[in-house]
């Protein structure tokens, strides 16, 4: 699953230039919701939900109206061990209530319904991003552009596929959306080794944190098990 997680969450509602000021001033949240915070967004990256959701649980009611709390929790609840899509979904739209200027929130929304395999939704969610947030920073722009890609190969529109990847990415790019574009095609038309092969040059280019949100998405489509993308070289990677 490739959500806006909150390591890069943060980080982006953070430094984005929003037209409209966010629910909740971050710059003035208390040092114990800080600290909560990321102690939930550490417990989650280890998988310790349970515990996760109570440190939220904790930053809700010292700060209710930060988008962040939700956004986290649905990605808690949509984690591929829990998969409550009735209990996310609650979550991120309050996030966007919260926020209604920025594209967090919404990417949240498109790739919650990427994760149900619900593509036409996903496509028209992530169309709309880039519609409504033109000035994206290039590294959820191209991210955006690539689930539609994706989107739009699995609704069996091959060339509206390619017509988005010709107008969005280049090898030169600095993200791995060329590659693992390329390789996306590959397994859509059943071609297993060309896909791996544009996998393992993504990956030899760019380091795995880079590739692992494109790479997710494979997963999250069932064309690849699992895969260490921070194997030393010298370790044999799955297909």
């Amino acid at each position: 699953m490739n959500l806006l997680n909150p390591f890069l969450f943060l980080a982006l509602a953070v430094s984005s230039a929003l037209a409209q000021a966010p629910a909740v001033d971050r710059s003035k949240l208390s040092d114990e919701v800080k600290k909560l915070l990321l102690e939930a967004r550490d417990m989650r990256i280890q998988h310790r939900y349970s515990d996760a959701l109570e440190k939220l649980d904790a930053v809700e009611k010292l700060a209710p109206n930060l988008a962040d709390i939700y956004a986290l929790r649905g990605d808690i609840y949509l984690a591929p061990r829990r998969r409550d899509f009735d209990l996310a979904l609650p979550q991120f739209q309050k996030a966007a209530e919260l926020e209604p200027q920025s594209p967090l929130p919404k990417f949240n929304l498109a790739e919650y319904y990427f994760v149900k395999h619900e593509f036409d939704t996903a496509l028209q969610a992530f169309t709309k991003l880039t519609a409504d947030f033109p000035k994206l920073p290039m590294v959820i722009r191209h991210l955006v552009h690539y689930k539609r890609a994706l989107c739009e190969l699995k609704l069996g529109h091959r060339k509206a596929a390619e017509q988005i990847i010709a107008d969005s990415f280049t090898f030169m790019d600095d993200t791995p959306a060329y590659y693992f574009s390329k390789s996306a095609l590959a397994f859509e038309a059943g071609d297993t080794a060309k896909a791996n092969e544009w996998v393992q040059r993504g990956v030899a280019v760019f380091k795995g944190p880079s590739c692992e949100p494109y790479y997710d998405a494979f997963k999250e489509l069932r064309w690849v098990p699992d895969m260490d993308l921070n194997a030393p070289k010298d370790q044999p990677k799955q297909p």
